[in-house]
């Protein structure tokens, strides 16, 4: 099933141009570690209007595992409509679904908003780094001291919305902003990672309109962990 689903659902037909371009604000240098190793999401709806929580539940992921080091990244969803599960190797340039029920490993296509061409850039900077503005609050999450900031104007976010993030003061993830298309699939990593913010870890994401707030939030780090075969094509798997 193709579809754009965390930026389409979550942030409902966003901008795809933005001639402003202001001045992003002075962020200060702080060394922060690069993380490898495995981060789970959770993504969840806050509404009054249960019909429409059940509705959205159904067609979106309520977790999300990612795991990434120097030139993989594998992304497992759980529930929803997709059921993405992704396996991409930098070095090779390779993105494979798996069907995990038929047994096959489909090769697509992928792009990387992490790495667009200066033309690309020039003309949507929204898309590539977020105008964000502190709001001075600090709160602790999986024991890791986050910086809340505004988000000021994205190009995944409509400027009827609100959206804050929490930023993790001491790590950081590698750039991590895929958009990958297969046969059978069309899939983005999460909402967090698509944003373009890199001056630390996205934390939790939060997004409010008018009908519902969507909060995306890592609620498990381990560094350095991988299973063995985690980036590998699965045994009895067929290439498509």
């Amino acid at each position: 099933m193709n579809r754009y689903f965390f930026v389409v659902m979550l942030f409902l037909f966003p901008l795809l141009y933005s001639s402003c371009k202001e001045k992003q604000p002075e962020v200060a240098e702080v060394s922060k570690t690069l993380f490898y190793g495995k981060i789970v999401y959770s993504s969840v709806f806050e509404t009054a209007d249960t019909v429409f929580k059940l509705n959205m539940e159904a067609i979106s992921p309520y977790k999300i595992d990612v795991y990434v080091n120097e030139n993989n990244f594998r992304m497992i969803e759980y529930g929803g409509l997709s059921h993405s599960n992704l396996i991409l190797n930098k070095e090779l340039k390779a993105a494979w679904q798996l069907d995990t029920i038929k047994k096959l490993a489909y090769l697509g296509d992928y792009s990387d908003l992490g790495d667009p061409n200066a033309e690309l850039r020039d003309l949507m900077p929204d898309h590539f780094k977020p105008l964000v503005e502190t709001t001075n609050e600090k709160e602790t999450i999986l024991g890791r001291s986050c910086t809340k900031y505004k988000i000021i104007r994205s190009g995944f976010i409509p400027d009827d919305n609100e959206a804050f993030i929490w930023v993790a003061d001491d790590f950081r993830i590698p750039t991590s902003r895929y958009d990958i298309q297969t046969e059978i699939n069309h899939a983005a990593v999460p909402a967090p990672l698509i944003l373009g913010y890199e001056d630390g870890a996205i934390m939790r994401l939060a997004v409010k309109t008018k009908s519902y707030t969507r909060i995306f939030e890592i609620i498990e780090l381990q560094k350095d962990y991988f299973p063995t075969g985690i980036f590998d094509i699965p045994e009895g798997y067929q290439k498509k």
